[in-house]
């Protein structure tokens, strides 16, 4: 029996040690990039949610205001979620007929608990722990980013005004 040839098969030799790191870099480098192309994707995936939400909402508690014949200028309506602030029957983004004021995304969409809420007369930031939702008398917006989520062009935006509902997606920033 030859002893020398059992001993040679028992490890990998450098040459194959380096070659098999070798490859797994490779692996690596081409995976990572598509890892972070994935993040992007399901930020976008997720905004793009928001933005349907947001849509969807409304236009039931539109047709809730209409089945309830309240269709005036300032109307307070009940919902599951409260009273709220409607005008000609869409749902304002932030209620002042409540107290304390209510916020269309913060009523509506049940987030749960924010991590941080900055807060003043006019404005609401809440801070989720990846999301942000920003709303205002005009706007309300749903996304990634800080602030009023504009600068982050990531976010879904649901615009009232005594003419018309507009609803923005945004995802060139994600």
């Amino acid at each position: 029996m030859d002893f020398t040839a059992s001993k040679r098969n028992k490890g990998f030799t450098l040459i194959e040690l380096v070659i098999t790191i070798i490859v797994l870099g490779i692996l690596a480098a081409t995976a990572v990039p598509r890892f972070i192309d994935l993040q992007d994707d399901a930020k976008k995936e997720t905004v793009e949610n928001f933005h349907g939400s947001l849509r969807s909402t409304v236009r039931l508690l539109h047709m809730k205001s209409q089945i309830d014949n309240l269709l005036g200028d300032d109307v307070t309506i009940t919902t599951d979620y409260g009273d709220y602030q409607f005008y000609r029957g869409y749902p304002e983004t932030k209620s002042e007929a409540t107290a304390p004021n209510a916020y269309f995304i913060e009523t509506f969409l049940e987030l749960g608990v924010p991590v941080d809420v900055i807060q003043n007369n006019t404005t609401r930031t809440a801070i989720y722990t990846d999301i942000t939702v920003y709303e205002d008398n005009d706007f309300s917006r749903i996304g990634y980013g800080s602030g009023n989520l504009l600068s982050d062009l990531c976010y879904a935006q649901y615009h009232h005004t005594s003419a018309t509902q507009v609803f923005t997606l945004e995802t060139t920033g994600c």
